[in-house]
């Protein structure tokens, strides 16, 4: 009998055709839909993770592993934002999500899901790990977002606990290790007084080392633009409001980058990774690219 809120996913090449095997058991559901015609000798693969009801109910424990085979390119998404649901009255039940992914020697991985959103009083902890098999030819793009609630109910960073971990790994060592703990006893909303949504995106590996370079030379070139204390309003540029900064990954043969923005609004914030994120098209082909824009 399968385990409930559990998932695969395994995707390989074998004699020159994808092969993409999909698994879940309730409140999970995982879809494979066709992802387009191979990439020189990249095949590109999608799955969607999605929930039934919408949302992830607390108690709930999904729990998904997938592989990356040599050869392909998966990308995971979501339809949607995560929505975590507020516990029952007079209960303390949490809510736990784990994705572990191993990535074989000449793949990319892609996870790339719409953000969290906790409801009121929601407690939600959420572990991602993934495994890059050879530090020189194994590719990662992940983002990890999550907005400050339900807004237009006037929830705004009124949920009881946000705990998210990602660890990037070597089969033998730690490359990185990042964790986010937001709890509502710690009264940490009345300093996010201009902020929305926060978002983590890790770019390593050789398949996208050209996202990273972009990401670190427009870093670079805002940094040094001169102060204009007096720049009217009509000099302002779509990305204001965006926090934003690049750091260095460069560990056990694992080369690329971690960047952290912070926006005004979850709309602000999806087009400004959206459009930085653009230059994965040639990567991962139109056809996903178009899944993954019309996401947002």
């Amino acid at each position: 009998m399968p385990i409930p809120g559990a998932g695969n996913v395994d995707c390989r090449v074998v004699a020159g055709q994808l092969r993409q095997s999909v698994s879940s058991a309730y409140p999970l559901k995982i879809l494979a839909p066709h992802a387009g015609p191979p990439l020189d000798d990249r095949h590109p693969a999608v799955s969607y993770l999605m929930s039934y009801g919408g949302g992830i109910v607390h108690g709930d424990r999904i729990h998904v592993n997938a592989r990356v085979g040599s050869k392909c390119a998966l990308v995971l998404l979501t339809q949607g934002s995560t929505k975590v649901f507020r516990p029952k009255p007079d209960t303390s039940e949490q809510t736990f999500q784990t994705i572990i992914i191993d990535v074989e020697p000449d793949a990319l991985l892609c996870l790339l899901p719409d953000p969290v959103t906790c409801f009121k009083d929601a407690m939600y902890n959420q572990r991602q790990s993934v495994t890059l098999h050879s530090p020189t030819t194994s590719s990662l793009v992940l983002l990890d977002w999550m907005t400050s609630g339900r807004m237009s109910r006037g929830e705004r960073w009124d949920f009881g606990k946000y705990f998210s971990v990602n660890v990037i790994r070597t089969p033998d060592r730690v490359v990185v290790r990042d964790a986010l703990l937001l709890q509502k006893q710690d009264h940490f909303a009345r300093r996010l007084e201009s902020v929305e949504a926060f978002a983590l995106i890790f770019i390593l590996g050789p398949a996208v080392a050209e996202v990273a370079q972009a990401f670190r030379e427009e870093h670079r070139a805002q940094r040094i633009k001169p102060f204009r204390p007096n720049a009217t309003r009509e000099h302002a540029t779509e990305e204001e409001g965006i926090k934003w900064s690049v750091s260095e990954v460069s560990e056990y043969g694992i080369m690329g980058v971690a960047v952290r923005a912070a926006g005004p609004s979850t709309e602000a914030l999806k087009e400004w990774i959206k459009r930085r994120l653009v230059s994965l098209k040639p990567v991962i082909g139109d056809s996903v690219w178009s899944m993954y824009a019309n996401s947002f």
